[in-house]
């Protein structure tokens, strides 16, 4: 057996086989920690040297013994091993992922759980559940009642489990914008920015988001919630979030913001957050637009999350503004799970190779975010999640499909298939197919989602959208090739989930080509029907994984598309 035949996920920086064969269960292991090793100078670089049934890991500090061990896990999962020597090390510090909870879905707590002994066995040690409204607030019950939110001793015990195991909870509260679900609250409405939504140039209705920064008691009711979270979460930093306010300067702070610059502003608000979140021990990050709202007064204690999500992101320039004003930074990538059931395997890898590459950055976050209902099924996250690891651990350009799929789903075979699944519409999405009236495609043609997801959210009568009869029949064509190719020893829950992929895909690759051809009212309901049967299965899977709370919510945005149809 040679190094190629042994996966492990992440992929070691150095793996070498030196012939000899051992039989694991006979292998005895041995821990050795060593803070003088001068060849292991990162704190969680680590050696696993196995020869004549005998397995020594090395670390100078516990941090890489802990390496050390994930790394001898996966191996034990073997029969058989060479004698081999693997020296190791991170590319990131923080290697971390935010997982969304406040676009409808609030995992279970066994679902939390799993999902940290998961990250954990990647080496992942930072974790961040990103919270609007989905957390039990004391004295705040009317914004969080009907979403089944988490409560402070569950985020308590989800700290002290990660913790045990290397992964730090990190606190994480939205402290500007995105503050809709509190302000259609008539107690809270009174502290945003605007008391009406607004119509965007694109004909989107955007609801009251955004705090009114100059307000004191807007930033009374962020302080209350900081001291109800921040003591629950054990992690050094805390996420403040205030990106995208989107109402800022166009209600309350408008004549504060004519008169000293909405940057200024915002930076103030920003800063007297940040110094509320110093009281409780935390280091405060914030989300970094890409058309930046801040001014040079943010301290400099202040850890910038450089977030973006396609192929083609620049990092780079916005780190190195808020490196050269003397502030850390992290790249803040995502899994492109989001706007799909299926991902973008080709974006996604994109995007981590880039933030990977681009950024001299001690730490990487890796999002997932649930907008339009969190509808992605969870196999197809946990596929981008295995890659982020790879990406954050090892550097970029390297992904196996079938090491991701060993050591997240139990099954080699599955990695490849997602993979596939992720680039079943590329073509559309990239551009590389001609466009409805046969004009040629000027490069991306959707961003952010899945073309998919794109044509599934056009107007059935519309005749606006990317690809062709041709490139939608040809998405069908892969769809029914994958559901015919789906791994047989999958776990019954994982298939189920990837069963809906290919049916939701599959649904919606009939209506974009039922929308470029004439179609029959006998044809349009039966896709309606079909839709229905989808609604019951994304309800069933839901409670599987997720608390009650935000289904019906998500399970509106499937029913609209049968209403508007």
């Amino acid at each position: 057996m040679d190094a190629s035949n042994i996966l492990l996920w992440p992929t070691p920086k150095s793996f070498h086989v030196n012939g000899g064969s051992n039989t694991v269960a006979r292998v005895f292991v041995q821990e050795a920690l060593d803070p003088h090793r001068r060849d292991l100078e990162h704190a969680e670089a680590y050696r696993v040297a196995l020869q004549n049934e005998k397995a020594v890991l090395t670390a100078r500090t516990e941090d890489g013994l802990r390496c050390a061990r994930a790394t001898w896990a996966q191996l034990a999962s073997y029969d058989q091993l060479p004698d081999l020597v693997i020296e190791d090390a991170p590319l990131f510090t923080h290697r971390g992922v935010m997982l969304d909870i406040s676009r409808d879905r609030v995992p279970t707590m066994a679902s939390l759980l799993c999902l940290v002994d998961q990250l954990a066995s990647w080496k992942i040690n930072h974790i961040q559940l990103y919270v609007e409204h989905t957390l039990a607030y004391r004295g705040h019950e009317d914004a969080w009642r009907a979403a089944s939110p988490l409560t402070l001793d569950e985020l308590s015990e989800l700290d002290r489990y990660g913790a045990e195991r290397g992964v730090a909870l990190t606190a994480n509260q939205n402290c500007l914008g995105h503050f809709e679900r509190w302000l259609r609250h008539p107690r809270y409405a009174p502290l945003g920015e605007r008391d009406q939504g607004m119509v965007t140039q694109e004909g989107h209705y955007l609801a009251p988001n955004t705090l009114c920064a100059t307000d004191p008691a807007a930033l009374d009711l962020i302080h209350d919630l900081i001291s109800q979270q921040w003591p629950c979460c054990s992690g050094a930093y805390a996420n403040i979030g205030c990106d995208e306010p989107y109402d800022l300067g166009l209600g309350r702070s408008r004549e504060a913001c004519e008169k000293r610059g909405k940057a200024a502003v915002f930076s103030d608000y920003v800063s007297a957050v940040a110094s509320l979140s110093r009281k409780y021990g935390k280091r405060p990050q914030f989300w970094c637009d890409p058309q930046p709202n801040e001014n040079q007064n943010l301290p400099e204690d202040l850890v910038a999350l450089i977030w973006g999500y396609e192929a083609g992101q620049d990092f780079s320039s916005r780190a190195d503004a808020h490196r050269a004003a003397g502030r850390e930074v992290w790249v803040a990538p995502g899994t492109s799970c989001w706007k799909s059931t299926t991902g973008r395997t080709w974006n996604r890898r994109g995007n981590l190779d880039r933030a990977a590459r681009e950024a001299d950055a001690p730490g990487f976050l890796c999002t997932v975010w649930g907008d339009q209902g969190h509808r992605q099924p969870w196999p197809v996250t946990l596929m981008g999640l295995a890659d982020a690891a790879q990406a954050a651990w090892h550097g970029p350009g390297f992904y196996d499909n079938r090491a991701a799929g060993r050591y997240a789903f139990g099954d080699e075979a599955l990695g490849d298939w997602l993979a596939e699944l992720g680039d079943v519409d590329a073509e559309i999405c990239r551009g590389e197919t001609p466009l409805l009236d046969g004009s040629p495609s000027p490069g991306q043609q959707v961003w952010n989602q899945t073309a998919l997801w794109h044509d599934m959210n056009i107007p059935f009568l519309e005749r606006e959208g990317v690809g062709d009869v041709d490139a939608w029949r040809m998405v069908k064509a892969r769809l029914e090739s994958l559901r015919n190719r789906l791994p047989a020893s999958v776990d019954p829950v994982v298939k189920a989930e990837c069963v809906y992929a290919v049916d939701t895909a599959d649904w919606t690759a009939d209506r974009a080509i039922m929308r470029r051809l004439k179609s029959t009212r006998e044809q349009r309901l039966d896709l309606s029907s079909r839709m229905a049967g989808i609604i019951a299965e994304h309800r069933r899977q839901w409670l599987l994984r997720a608390r009650y709370g935000g289904l019906e919510d998500s399970a509106a945005h499937w029913v609209r598309l049968i209403t508007h149809d």
